[in-house]
């Protein structure tokens, strides 16, 4: 892609500016409407299109968003989706039907979503219940809409069962639940985990799918490596802590290598720089020593640190 067309694409803005297109389409969906396919199509192409256009920069506009409306967590799942199936690789039927299995998969419980997501507390019986519902209910929508892809659904439908059997609705063993399935669980509890929630800080990157580590199972720790591998060890837009003391941001994952490309905004006193300063991390005087969150809201337009 030319530089000039990456330009004018900006994740900041583009990713968060689909939520009420995903809202739409979530209605069209509902009332089965002719027009639902097409709407579809043309969201998942420019969630493709966004994140292949400047990759670092989507994950960064994930990692640093402040949107609040609950439907960003599909669509920011949606692109962390499209770099796994990058990453795996995934051929064409898989991926696709592993992006729509993450837009879709809450469907029907999205409005409940914003009601749990400012609770302190526990659950009540009732809410339990719906909560286990909703991953039949919403394959069932998308069948009755004409959405049949079969590795979708059962992806919508186990995408909150658990490798270790604790999961619902059906409680299935590891061994009886989708690849895709735990994909779209990861793409959730990662995006869901570094979130800022009313009872909870959020969690760092790097701990995000920490209880996925499931012992000895060969095809959950090849997943999580892949999906480690496709966000990065360090994902952009995440703040680290460097050998000088130094609190730097990561801007790019280094192809190459598990070090990403970083800049300092903060001295090692926590006083923030003028601007950012380029660091080299493999220099071991500026060698990433881990994952931190920044000492104060930085002074810079953090998002012109992608383009």
């Amino acid at each position: 892609m030319s530089h000039v067309a990456k330009k004018t694409i900006d994740p900041f803005t583009q990713l968060d500016s689909l939520i009420p297109e995903l809202s739409d389409l979530y209605t069209a969906i509902k009332s089965k409407h002719e027009k639902a396919a097409a709407m579809m199509d043309q969201l998942m192409d420019t969630i493709i299109r966004v994140t292949d256009a400047n990759p670092d920069a989507a994950l960064a506009a994930i990692h640093l968003s402040r949107q609040t409306s609950p439907l960003k967590q599909p669509v920011y799942c949606a692109v962390i989706a499209h770099l796994f199936a990058q990453q795996q690789p995934l051929d064409a039927n898989k991926s696709r039907a592993l992006m729509q299995a993450v837009l879709f998969c809450n469907i029907t419980f999205y409005e409940f979503q914003v009601l749990l997501n400012r609770m302190d507390g526990k659950l009540t019986d009732a809410q339990r219940a719906k909560l286990e519902k909703h991953p039949l209910q919403s394959a069932t929508i998308m069948e009755a809409a004409g959405f049949m892809d079969p590795q979708m659904i059962k992806a919508i439908r186990q995408h909150h069962e658990r490798p270790d059997g604790s999961g619902y609705p059906n409680r299935l063993p590891s061994k009886d639940i989708s690849d895709l399935a735990l994909v779209v669980s990861m793409c959730e509890v990662y995006t869901a985990r570094i979130d800022n929630r009313a009872h909870r800080k959020p969690v760092l990157a790097r701990e995000a799918l920490s209880h996925f580590q499931n012992g000895d199972d060969a095809r959950i720790k090849g997943l999580l490596l892949n999906f480690a591998k496709s966000i990065g060890l360090y994902p952009p837009g995440t703040w680290v802590k460097l050998a000088s003391g130094e609190t730097a941001i990561v801007i790019k994952r280094n192809p190459s290598s598990p070090t990403p490309i970083v800049r300092a905004l903060f001295d090692p006193n926590n006083i923030p720089y003028m601007g950012p300063v380029p660091r080299d991390a493999k220099d071991p005087s500026f060698k990433v020593t881990g994952a931190t969150s920044p000492p104060a809201r930085p002074s810079v337009d953090l998002s012109a640190l992608f383009e």
